[in-house]
């Protein structure tokens, strides 16, 4: 009895949403603003998405941040759809594109490997539109395909990814379609390591800057000040300081640490979290050292820094 009702709660629910997408509230979500060049907003990354499942974003990453490539992608959606291509994310462009978006699915079961019926094949086709599943037709089998497309998705958003579309899966995928995404946007180009990879990239060319405190670059930097320059070039805005960045993003322990993680020290020239640096892997890291070393990467098993060392914080 309590698993029927359970249930239809969340068969309601879902009912709900799919009514939503037709209102102002998922306007509200993607759209209730003109976006535009130069512009860094959380919704550029919902749009940069959606785009990019349409074909015209073509660059690897997902970020908040409206540039050339994002104006460029959103003229050429303009022409195809025969709007004036100003390259302004504005109301008219905004009702085209929701014409693209997929209904949201409904939630009748768990869905796992081997099971079969139009509810798969209704999640295989939104998987498929999402990015996550490679296939030429969809079908109503849950095969290996489907079980890894869905534990992709699933890893993409910090969920346990065992392959089975359960409520939480399928409320997430529907959250995604209505433009109500969380603050990260999964990189489909290479996954989460592709985005680690390329921030870590990113913060090896500045290797030998000098320290500088207060400095946030290009040439000069405090710990802090590096920290929020480099995340900043991947469309994640971090806070100013040490302290503050000890907030940010997700927590993560020594032993799940991912390269391109914010590494947090503390009690080093001051009580509390007062020392940033970049995981880069192997048990490496870069950050803004001292005034006589400027930018270097350290190992993070040295005696000072194993000491010190906190916790990692996960923002992408």
């Amino acid at each position: 009895m309590d698993n029927k009702y359970s249930l239809k709660k969340v068969i309601i629910s879902f009912t709900i949403a799919g009514t939503l997408f037709t209102t102002n509230i998922a306007h509200a979500a993607l759209g209730d603003q003109v976006l535009t060049k130069g512009m860094n907003n959380d919704d550029i990354m919902i749009l940069q998405q959606e785009l990019k499942n349409l074909g015209y974003f073509t660059y690897d990453e997902i970020t908040s941040h409206y540039g050339d490539i994002t104006e460029k992608a959103v003229i050429e959606f303009q022409k195809a759809q025969g709007l004036e291509a100003n390259g302004q994310f504005d109301n008219p462009t905004f009702e085209k594109l929701k014409e693209f978006r997929k209904k949201p699915l409904s939630f009748e079961r768990p869905l796992k490997l081997e099971d079969t019926g139009e509810d798969v094949k209704a999640l295989q086709e939104i998987l498929k539109h999402l990015g996550y599943l490679d296939i030429d037709e969809c079908t109503d089998y849950y095969g290996n395909m489907t079980k890894d497309a869905v534990a992709s998705f699933q890893e993409s958003f910090e969920m346990p990814n065992d392959g089975v579309a359960n409520a939480r899966t399928i409320d997430m995928i529907n959250n995604i379609l209505l433009g109500r995404t969380p603050n990260r946007i999964p990189n489909r180009g290479g996954g989460r390591n592709s985005v680690g990879e390329n921030i870590a990239a990113t913060a090896k060319k500045y290797l030998g800057a000098s320290y500088r405190r207060g400095g946030s670059g290009p040439g000069h930097f405090d710990c802090s000040g590096l920290t929020q320059f480099v995340y900043k070039q991947h469309g994640i805005q971090l806070s100013r300081s040490s302290t503050s960045q000890a907030l940010d993003g997700i927590k993560v322990s020594r032993e799940n640490l991912q390269v391109g993680d914010l590494l947090i020290f503390s009690n080093t020239y001051k009580s509390g979290p007062s020392h940033t640096g970049i995981y880069i892997g192997d048990g490496k890291f870069i950050h803004a050292s001292t005034p006589s070393t400027g930018v270097i990467i350290s190992d993070l098993n040295s005696g000072y820094y194993q000491k010190h060392f906190s916790y990692g914080r996960r923002l992408y």
